[in-house]
């Protein structure tokens, strides 16, 4: 009996030191821990290729390719000749869109025909990122761009801070070695990738295209008082982090502009709010209110501190077929922000 338990604990010993061999090389592999480049230290994807498939999202939607280059921005650009840089989540990064039909891209081109040639514009944007993630892309990404010194970034966030989970809380002010050992291990970067993917579609963050001509829409919502448990949710919070991004972007020598941010499962009819119905879960109106909150907790502080704000979700009007899902732009849509921005912004840059 003894002999027999002995030998089971010994499979499962020699088991396990494969397991951990593994991981070990896999670490070493995939890992950063002997990189010296501090850009490796944030697992950013950097010198990527690939094709993406917008077909089921949109009319007109087809194939495209995507890509980032050797310092993390979407397409390819010379950090040296960079003007604008935009950070922002998915909605600014526009996985399913070409980059020439991306907001970014619309609003470079239209400052070429207000007079603004020479104007170059980086998208930093990374999907799933709030500003938590933003503060680390001021403080451990973009101050080390060789030769990136933007004369304006801008920020358009607001709909990933109402949903940040626990895991993606940190404190961004100090190193610990908990925070060393995540940025830099491959295999909990996959986990908290794969744990992010799975909070966002629980946010319905994800791209899920919506059949607007059956969509059924509501002025009632399904929870008025749900507000996420983290704190790091609340307005007063993104508030704060709003304030502490402004100061980062000012120490790299470039000008905060905070833009609020739109959802497409809301409209105003009549002067009215209604939400795109959902069966569970929050509904559009949840989200306008919720949303609505960060929007004004954006235009505060811009009040407060005296920094450049566009009240974009207030003053834009969006139609039917500007989105393809509850949150993100298709080209008609994003052409309009595009326009929208380099209009106000003509007379800056």
């Amino acid at each position: 009996m003894f002999a027999k338990a002995a030998k089971i604990l010994k499979i499962v010993a020699i088991n396990l030191l494969v397991l951990l061999a593994l991981v070990a090389a896999a670490e070493l592999w995939f890992g950063t821990w002997l990189s010296s480049d501090p850009l490796d230290k944030l697992g950013l994807p950097r010198g990527v290729a690939t094709t993406v498939d917008a077909s089921s999202l949109y009319a007109g939607g087809g194939t495209h390719p995507f890509r980032r280059d050797r310092w993390g921005f979407r397409g390819e650009v010379d950090p040296a000749r960079v003007n604008i840089v935009t950070i922002g989540g998915s909605t600014t990064n526009q996985l399913y869109l070409p980059e020439d039909q991306t907001w970014l891209a619309v609003m470079e081109r239209r400052l070429v025909e207000l007079g603004r040639d020479g104007v170059v514009v980086a998208n930093a944007g990374i999907d799933g990122q709030s500003t938590i993630g933003h503060l680390k892309a001021m403080e451990e990404w973009l101050p080390h761009v060789p030769g990136l010194k933007p004369r304006f970034v801008i920020v358009y966030a607001g709909i990933n801070d109402i949903h940040i989970t626990g895991a993606w809380v940190d404190d961004l002010k100090q190193q610990s070695l908990v925070k060393i050992i995540r940025q830099q291990s491959a295999v909990l970067g996959l986990i908290d990738r794969l744990t992010g993917l799975v909070a966002a579609k629980r946010a319905r963050l994800t791209h899920e295209p919506v059949d607007w001509s059956k969509a059924q829409w509501t002025d009632v919502p399904n929870k008025p008082d749900w507000r996420s448990d983290q704190t790091a949710s609340h307005p007063e919070s993104y508030r704060k982090r709003l304030a502490l991004l402004a100061e980062r972007i000012h120490a790299m020598g470039a000008v905060p502009v905070f833009v609020t941010q739109p959802r497409g499962d809301y409209r105003v009819v009549g002067g009215k709010v209604q939400g795109l119905a959902a069966a569970d879960g929050l509904n559009g109106i949840d989200h306008y209110r919720l949303l609505t909150e960060m929007n004004r907790a954006t235009v505060q502080v811009c009040r407060d501190e005296g920094l450049l704000c566009l009240d974009l979700a207030r003053e834009l009007v969006f139609e039917q077929g500007d989105f393809y899902d509850r949150l993100h732009n298709t080209p008609q849509g994003a052409a309009k922000i595009g326009r929208w921005l380099a209009e106000r912004l003509a007379g800056l840059v």
